[in-house]
């Protein structure tokens, strides 16, 4: 017996997709405004992703990954967080996938203030 699983099904959806207010629509038409394009397909060719990627995007199967939200940073000079405003998510905090307890604060030594370093510098100057 042979068993046939739809790729869409295995996947996990994002919790992005469920988040209230989440209208990926709205960024990828502001996108297709702003890059002057016509059609989601020539989006996707501006955007080097697959236009199927577009269109399950648009019908919420997946949400706006890293890959497209940096193309269309680099494309339009948008912060990221201007894009992630316009497709409506309104988080603040981002998962790390799993590596919470693995991150540790860095210690970094306290800097020397600016007049501090002017006045060694200027006395090492002197005695040259």
């Amino acid at each position: 017996m042979l068993i046939v699983f739809k790729e869409a099904s295995m996947r996990k959806k994002s919790p992005l997709i469920g988040q209230e207010g989440y209208t990926p629509n709205h960024l990828l038409d502001t996108l297709m405004e702003m890059l002057e394009t016509k059609s989601d397909a020539a989006l996707a060719r501006v955007l080097a992703v697959p236009p199927s990627t577009i269109s399950k995007v648009r019908h919420k199967q997946v949400a706006i990954n890293s890959d497209l939200l940096l193309a269309a940073h680099e494309l339009t000079e948008m912060s990221i967080r201007e894009l992630r405003d316009l497709m409506g998510d309104t988080k603040s905090k981002y998962w790390l996938g799993g590596m919470d307890g693995a991150i540790k604060p860095r210690k970094t030594p306290a800097l020397p203030r600016f007049r501090e370093v002017m006045h060694r510098d200027a006395a090492q100057a002197t005695h040259m």
